[in-house]
């Protein structure tokens, strides 16, 4: 696979309760939304993870493209702090690009700005107040922070934060890359998605 030495993690575990079915399986232009996430990041990047619950692994390796390696998560936490703690663990390159298999709309541009960024433990967008923890870039370096924070019990990205250093990318930078933060449209319900249909 050709790209930078990185890894990007394709995160896979979200329950998808209000969409009301596996949110990487949806037909959106003729692919899948994890097809779509795939083709924009796989080009940028040596390998990519797919990241999923420990239940889901035959699923999702029956999903898998053939360059993609199926991992899951190693801690018993909801949300996505579990999803880039199992990716820093696996992975072969350093420095890990997480995002979430239902952002099919991410910009090439924006994660290879994100990759090529060598500043911090943490390449993270905050267009606004909050941060945007997908997509970002998060470094090797951060396990022990994290961990540290699994340990205590919070699920939240930014509860390690304090601990390590951050690339903060504000919404003037982001919107050099994006203009209209498509990269941000995250797709949680059936409505959010224009002309879905699910596939079989």
């Amino acid at each position: 696979m050709p790209g930078r030495a990185a890894t990007a993690a394709i995160l896979l575990g979200g329950d998808s309760k209000r969409m009301g079915r596996d949110k990487a399986t949806l037909n959106w232009e003729g692919h899948s939304l994890l097809e779509h996430v795939h083709r924009q990041v796989a080009p940028l990047v040596a390998e990519v993870l797919l990241v999923t619950r420990p239940d889901r692994i035959g699923t999702t390796r029956a999903l898998a493209p053939p360059d993609a390696r199926v991992i899951a998560d190693t801690v018993d936490a909801r949300g996505p702090l579990a999803g880039i703690h199992a990716a820093l663990r696996a992975a072969t390159h350093a420095s890990v690009l997480v995002l979430a298999c239902d952002m099919p709309r991410v910009s090439p541009t924006l994660l290879a700005g994100l990759l090529d960024d060598p500043r911090g433990d943490v390449v993270i967008l905050r267009p606004g107040t909050f941060f945007e923890p997908l997509p970002a870039v998060y470094r090797r370096s951060c396990l022990p922070a994290i961990e540290a924070v699994l340990e205590q019990g919070s699920a939240r990205v930014p509860a390690f934060f304090s601990a390590v250093q951050l690339s903060v990318w504000d919404d003037a930078r982001l919107r050099s890359l994006d203009p209209d933060l498509a990269s941000l449209a995250n797709w949680n319900r059936p409505e959010d998605i224009p002309g879905t249909e699910t596939s079989g």
